[in-house]
């Protein structure tokens, strides 16, 4: 199972904002759907004003 992240980069830093995992609850488990899913939700970020990119990691902060 692949996780992606996203992350926005701000004045104080890298931020991550959301992870979503391959096969999970709402994620697709086909490589071409993840990716596609993954391609509009970070559609949906940069249309709020957030704009993000993925990244195979994490925040430190995220992780606790």
């Amino acid at each position: 199972m692949k996780t992606t992240y996203l992350n926005t980069r701000t004045a104080q830093g890298v931020e991550t904002v959301e992870q979503f995992t391959q096969g999970s609850d709402d994620a697709p488990a086909n490589m071409r759907d993840f990716s596609k899913y993954i391609n509009e939700m970070m559609k949906e970020y940069s249309a709020s004003g957030t704009p993000v990119y993925r990244s195979q990691r994490c925040t430190n902060d995220w992780k606790a």
